[in-house]
C-alpha cells in the first residue's frame, strides 16, 4: 500500500453508523421498488424498476442454460436424488438455478461492496470473508493508482422532476475532477450501467447515508470499477444528456405501464359456467 493511504488492516475497527437509521427507505408495489423521500414522503420508483423495463431476451436464454447445465452436468446426482423422492421437486430446483446463482453471486458482490466501501472510508475490516480475498488485491492496486478522495459512497440520487431514484456506490475526486462510479463484480459490464450514471447525474437531490439532504453535486464524469478474481478495470461511462432520454423514455413506459394496469380489465359483465347449480350451491355461493 501507499505511505499516503493507511493499510485496513493497520489500526482498531472504528464504530460503524447504525444500519437501520442510515439511508432511505424503501418499499415494494406492484413487483417493483420504490424509494420514500426522507423530506416529502413521495415515492420515486427505482432506477433499476425502471431499466427493467427494457426488453432483455437474452437473459431467456442464459436462465434456460443454466437449468440444462444444471440438469445435464453440475447438479445431475442431486436432481437425480430429488426426482427419485419427488419429481416436481426436481423440476422446480431445475426452475430456480438461475436465481439461485445470481443470490450466490449478490451475497458475495455484497460482501465485496462492504469491504471497499470500508477501503474508501479508511476503517478497518474486523473480519475478511474468504469470498472477499481474492478481490483484495485488485481494490488495493486501485486505490493505489487513483488514490480517489471520497466525497460520498452509498448515496441515494432523487429527481422531482422525473419521479425516480436510485442509489450509486460511490462519489469520488480523482485529479481533480468528481468521478461518479459503481463497483461491479458480474461478469462483464452491461451497457444499462450508463443509463445509472446519466440518471444520477442528472439528479435534483443527494441523500446521504446520515440522511442529509442536499443538491445533487455536479459530475465531471461516470466510471465503472468492475472487478473479478482475475482482473480488475476502470472505464469512463458516457453519462451525457443523449443516454439520459434513452432513460426517460423507460420513465413513461414506466409510468404508463402502472398508471394502465388499473382498469383494464373491468369487472365481469356476463359468466357462463358448465353445469348447472343446484339451489343450495347457488344460496351459497
Amino acid at each position: 500500500m501507499s505511505p499516503e493511504r493507511p493499510h485496513p488492516h493497520s489500526h482498531p475497527p472504528l464504530p460503524r453508523k447504525d444500519p437501520y437509521t442510515q439511508g432511505v427507505r424503501t418499499i415494494h408495489q406492484q413487483g417493483s421498488r420504490y424509494y420514500v423521500h426522507l423530506g416529502t414522503g413521495d415515492l420515486a420508483p427505482s432506477v433499476t424498476s425502471t431499466l427493467n423495463m427494457e426488453a432483455k431476451p437474452f437473459l431467456q436464454t442464459w436462465a434456460a442454460g443454466m437449468a440444462a447445465e444444471a440438469a445435464a452436468v453440475t447438479d445431475l446426482e442431486v436432481v437425480q436424488r430429488i426426482a427419485a423422492r419427488d419429481r416436481q421437486a426436481a423440476v422446480d430446483f431445475l426452475r430456480f438455478a438461475a436465481k439461485r446463482y445470481t443470490k450466490l453471486r449478490a451475497d458475495v458482490g455484497s460482501l465485496v461492496h462492504d469491504y471497499f466501501e470500508l477501503c474508501l472510508r479508511g476503517e478497518e475490516v474486523p473480519y475478511l470473508h474468504h469470498d472477499v480475498k481474492p478481490y483484495v488485491p485488485h481494490i488495493e492496486g486501485w486505490l493505489d493508482r487513483y488514490q480517489p478522495e471520497l466525497l460520498y459512497a452509498e448515496g441515494v440520487a432523487w429527481s422531482h422532476e422525473h419521479e425516480y431514484a436510485g442509489s450509486f456506490d460511490f462519489m469520488v475526486k480523482i485529479n481533480g475532477k468528481t468521478i461518479l462510479g459503481d463497483l461491479k463484480t458480474s461478469k462483464s459490464v452491461y451497457t444499462s450501467v450508463a443509463a445509472q450514471f446519466a440518471v444520477y447525474a442528472h439528479a435534483d437531490d443527494l441523500i446521504t447515508v446520515d440522511r442529509k439532504i442536499q443538491t445533487f453535486p455536479t459530475v465531471d464524469a461516470g466510471a465503472a470499477l468492475h472487478i473479478t478474481p482475475q482482473k480488475a478495470e476502470f472505464r469512463p461511462v458516457k453519462i451525457d444528456r443523449e443516454v439520459f432520454k434513452r432513460f426517460l423514455t423507460l420513465c413513461r413506459r414506466f409510468t404508463d405501464d402502472r398508471a394502465s394496469d388499473a382498469g383494464v380489465i373491468g369487472r365481469v359483465a356476463w359468466r357462463n359456467e358448465t353445469g348447472h347449480l343446484t339451489g343450495t350451491a347457488r344460496r351459497t355461493a
